[in-house]
């Protein structure tokens, strides 16, 4: 990755972190893009989607996620208002979901995810496509499933990348707002702890990243690491 990061222009914690983050997030965003581009018009083969998942939007979300639970850190804890008694039975929309009811034809913005899966430790579970299938004497075997036809796959995996490539888009724009977002999460008891897979950074052995990558979204994920200790030791 031959660009550099712009220097700094804020003195929050951790600000020239996060202002890496954003730009290694924009770089990986404006690749993603430009590849999609480049192939418009044309149905995307499955083992290409997946490159430009594992290549491009897996780090670039993974390097604005941990930069959002920074910006995060900064803020003020905020209270849980979800039981408040202000709103009655029958009361009107409120103002953010107003768009969306007068004007349903255009798409919402789909939310950027904030929380990661972590790994799962093996277990016996056999998918259910890879289980024997028994009859009963006289009867023959129910037939398998038939799969789905592969332009079906295809799309859905397509549709799949663009959805969270607007989301991603969306957060960067605002991460801010996006930060807000993940506090209040917090507040009502919907974010976990921990949050993220520190332990496996989604997308951190991607080529796309360069030496440069890598070591901005490993500083990003110790960091936000050592920020989860802290606030679990502030709420525990």
């Amino acid at each position: 990755m031959p660009e550099t990061p712009p220097p700094p222009e804020d003195d929050v914690p951790h600000g020239p972190l996060i202002d890496e983050g954003g730009w290694l997030t924009n770089v990986l965003m404006i690749r993603l893009r430009e590849a999609l581009a480049a192939r418009a018009g044309q149905l995307l083969a499955i083992p290409v989607l997946r490159s430009l998942m594992r290549d491009y939007l897996l780090p670039a979300e993974a390097a604005l996620r941990r930069a959002i639970h920074l910006i995060a850190a900064t803020l003020p804890p905020v209270e849980d208002r979800s039981h408040a008694a202000g709103r009655l039975p029958g009361a009107r929309p409120s103002q953010g979901n107003r768009s969306a009811i007068s004007d349903p034809s255009k798409p919402r913005t789909p939310s950027f995810r904030l929380t990661e899966s972590l790994p799962r430790p093996p277990t016996n579970y056999i998918p259910v496509s890879q289980r024997p299938r028994i009859s009963i004497a006289g009867d023959p075997p129910p037939p398998a499933r038939a799969p789905e036809p592969y332009t079906v796959r295809a799309e859905r995996l397509e549709a799949r990348l663009r959805r969270r490539l607007a989301a991603l888009m969306a957060a960067w724009d605002d991460p801010q707002r996006t930060a807000e977002r993940l506090q209040r999460l917090r507040a009502r008891g919907r974010i976990r702890t921990p949050a993220l897979s520190f332990l496996k950074i989604p997308g951190a052995r991607a080529e796309t990243l360069g030496e440069l990558g890598t070591r901005i979204l490993r500083e990003l994920n110790r960091t936000a690491f050592e920020e989860s200790l802290r606030l679990r030791a502030d709420t525990s």
